[in-house]
This record gives structure tokens, C-alpha cells and sequence, in this order.
């Protein structure tokens, strides 16, 4: 029982980190970093930022490495989060996490983009040749009549 205790604890803040960065600060998201630096020793964090962008690479004790690329709007919300995984199987498991949220209700368009609700206005993308394993979380802005006809099948 302890063990199982133990290992959602550990688990439980991986987790909060893999979700979606869109809309946090820069402020937000390092104080995210930090705490899970604390609390998640299995992990390693590397963060490096300009005035735009916010550069986190995260490897874990096995060391597979993911490396996260953040931009920043004028008024400093993250607008863009280019997530890049040095492992096929760490990459398959982040999407299908991200696709499984419920909150986004994820559509796909095609073979390389996803949408999600129109309130959300978010859009993934993925590479159209996959030479790499990432995949772009945007902030989108379109309207209510552009979505619906990206949704028309």
C-alpha cells in the first residue's frame, strides 16, 4: 500500500507537466518546474529563456530526453509549446496523453493536424514527414465560421 502511495506521488506531478502549457506565464510555468525539480527527483530540468521564448529540457533517469520550445506573446502568455522527444515510445505516450484529455475534445483534420473545441482554440500539429518525434501545441484565434469549416466533414 505504501509502495502505491509512494508511486502516485511520484507519478502524480509528471503528469502536471505534460499538460498543456498555452496561456501560462513564464512565471507560471518555472514555478511548475521548480516544484516538480522537488518533488520528482527522477527527473533532471534544464531551463533556459530569452524575452519571448522559455526552453525547458527534461531528461529522465533512464535518461530519455524531451525538450520543450515556449513562446511567449507581448503580453506574455505562451502562444506556442514545440514539444520534441528523443525516444519513439516517450513520444507515442505524450500525444496519445495530450489526445486523451477530455477537456480539448481533440478532432483530427488530417493526418497531421488536430483541433480541439472552439473554445479552447488550440491546434496541434505534427510533423508532415515525422523525421523527428515532436508534434506544435498553437494558440489559435480563428472565428466561429472558420472553425466550423475546418470541422465540416
Amino acid at each position: 500500500m505504501q509502495k502505491t502511495v509512494l508511486l502516485l506521488l511520484l507519478i502524480l506531478p509528471a503528469l502536471a507537466y505534460s499538460q498543456v502549457n498555452i496561456n501560462k506565464t513564464k512565471g507560471e510555468i518555472k514555478k511548475e518546474v521548480a516544484n516538480l525539480k522537488k518533488t520528482v527527483p527522477a527527473y533532471t530540468f534544464n531551463v533556459s529563456e530569452t524575452d519571448s521564448t522559455l526552453t525547458i529540457i527534461k531528461t529522465d533517469a533512464a535518461k530519455n530526453r524531451e525538450d520543450a520550445l515556449l513562446e511567449f506573446d507581448k503580453a506574455g502568455k505562451c502562444r506556442s509549446e514545440l514539444r520534441t522527444f528523443y525516444c519513439d515510445q516517450c513520444y507515442k505516450q505524450e500525444l496519445e496523453k495530450l489526445l486523451g484529455i477530455d477537456r480539448y475534445k481533440w478532432k483530427k483534420l488530417n493526418e497531421n493536424q488536430y483541433i480541439s473545441k472552439f473554445e479552447e482554440n488550440l491546434m496541434i500539429e505534427l510533423p508532415t514527414e515525422n523525421e523527428t518525434n515532436s508534434f506544435s501545441i498553437i494558440r489559435t484565434n480563428w472565428s466561429k465560421v472558420l472553425y466550423d469549416m475546418l470541422t465540416e466533414n
